[in-house]
């Protein structure tokens, strides 16, 4: 099990540092009056989102079981 949780942070880590690129390109090299602004919100509310509900679902299994 703990595998499991591992792999699911070490993904975590790489999909935030890699999301932080792309956020960064977008607001640096985005075009001015474009919906550069509104793209950047939307992207990390749902990723926010997304992440939260996998946490949520997680905290809510019994880690001590094996899985079946």
């Amino acid at each position: 099990m703990t595998f499991l949780i591992i792999a699911y942070v070490v993904f975590l880590l790489a999909f935030l540092i890699y999301s932080a690129s792309g956020i960064y390109h977008l607001w640096r090299f985005g075009y001015v009056g474009d919906l550069t602004k509104p793209a950047i919100v939307i992207y990390v509310i749902i990723s926010g989102s997304v992440i939260i509900l996998t946490l949520f679902a997680m905290s809510l299994r019994s880690w001590t079981s094996p899985l079946s």
